[in-house]
């Protein structure tokens, strides 16, 4: 894979003359940061500008090009280029690289040619005969080309990477383990519950799993035997039923934090006063709320020292102090990070999102964003319409 490179890092590591592949204006732009008395001629694949010159040098054929120059590719052919010269016997990033002003571009270039495999779960009605509706699906990507499996076959909602294991919830047939290429089930949750998110805390060994209709978060031990639960109010006991729509958790340390539709539990009023709300894992307390004035929000997470949640209605992903850092076109929901990439499940939207005059464009498509928060592009996998619903996703 190619490097990023800087022009300070360029003088530093390179005695060589420079070759510049490609006679546009990047070659132009890359020649006065280098300087004109290193540059020893210009690479074209084009036969039509052989002999000529371009900012004044000679345009020569690439055959001319040898281990002798340090090339810096300045077009946007990236990966047919890098095969082209690996082909002559040149190495990548020791003989040769992008111009540093092609950095973005390497970005979409690594982007296009991703080779990645990533789990999600969907919450649509079970199809089991078939490769859609709900279910735990194993997605492998390949440049081009993505294929779908699916492992199981149920509603689906939360899941997590445990030690060997994918752990993941069946809203109706509870707690599962995906290992060694067999599911099994590990534990019933409570009946009328509809079980959805679920997280391990590693400092106290614990699950939690957050349960929209018990408006709770339940807590189980190692064994998977239910301990105690998180109460977000006392409203449910006016009339058995649940006011706030909680979905997915985090447990970090002594704090658990919760996702949900409406703080004060007025949803079903049309009052989408959403946010994360905080509990002390010792107490059992609820207490302020982290982050408020969110719509529909899902996936609480945390990396690198940062907690992430998705806005799903808006569409929005936030992060760093909890702002928004990216913006996507469908119901956003299911969150996963892995070298500097953030993975972004995207669902059929919801009517609401015209209605409330949070949209001018509802995306009807089903797939998850990869996404580059660096130079702010993404790229779209699309699934099957008849998978509909993304809710989690995770990295092995």
């Amino acid at each position: 894979m190619i490097n990023k490179t800087s022009f300070t890092e360029l003088s530093k590591t390179s005695n060589r003359k420079y070759v510049l592949f490609g006679s546009g204006n990047v070659a132009k732009k890359t020649a006065k940061k280098i300087g004109y008395q290193d540059i020893a001629f210009i690479a074209d694949n084009s036969s039509n500008l052989h002999g000529t010159s371009y900012e004044g040098f000679v345009i020569k054929d690439p055959k001319n090009i040898s281990s002798n120059y340090f090339i810096l590719i300045c077009s946007t052919a990236i990966s047919d280029i890098s095969e082209q010269l690996k082909a002559m016997g040149l190495s990548e990033n020791t003989d040769f690289a992008i111009s540093p002003i092609m950095n973005d571009l390497l970005a979409i270039s690594e982007l296009e040619d991703i080779e990645t495999s990533f789990f999600f779960t969907s919450g649509t009605v079970p199809r089991p005969d078939s490769l859609y509706g709900g279910g735990l699906y194993l997605c492998t990507v390949s440049k081009s080309e993505t294929t779908l499996k699916k492992i199981y076959s149920g509603a689906c909602y939360g899941a997590i990477s445990y030690k060997s294991s994918i752990l993941f919830v069946d809203t109706d047939n509870g707690l599962h383990k995906y290992e060694d290429e067999q599911v099994k089930k590990i534990t019933s949750l409570p009946l009328k519950s509809r079980a959805h998110g679920i997280s391990y805390n590693e400092s106290n060994g614990c699950f939690y799993i957050t349960c929209s209709y018990l408006d709770a978060v339940i807590e189980l031990d190692e064994n998977y035997s239910i301990v105690r639960q998180f109460s977000l109010s006392d409203k449910i006991k006016i009339d058995g039923s649940p006011k706030h729509h909680c979905n997915d958790n985090l447990a970090i340390e002594n704090s658990l934090y919760v996702s949900m539709f409406s703080s004060t539990g007025n949803w079903k009023q049309d009052i989408f006063d959403g946010c994360i709300a905080e509990f002390d894992i010792t107490t059992g307390e609820r207490l302020n709320d982290v982050k408020s004035d969110l719509y529909m929000p899902h996936n609480v997470k945390i990396f690198d020292n940062s907690i992430h949640v998705l806005d799903s209605l808006p569409g929005h992903l936030l992060f760093s102090n909890l702002t928004v850092q990216g913006t996507f076109p469908a119901f956003t929901r299911g969150l996963e990070y892995k070298s500097g990439l953030y993975y972004i499940g995207q669902s059929k939207n919801r009517n609401y999102s015209r209605v409330m005059g949070l949209s001018n464009n509802v995306s009807i498509d089903c797939g998850v964003v990869i996404f580059n928060p660096d130079i702010k592009a993404s790229r779209f996998i699309q699934f099957p319409h008849a998978i509909g619903e993304i809710h989690s996703i995770v990295i092995k």
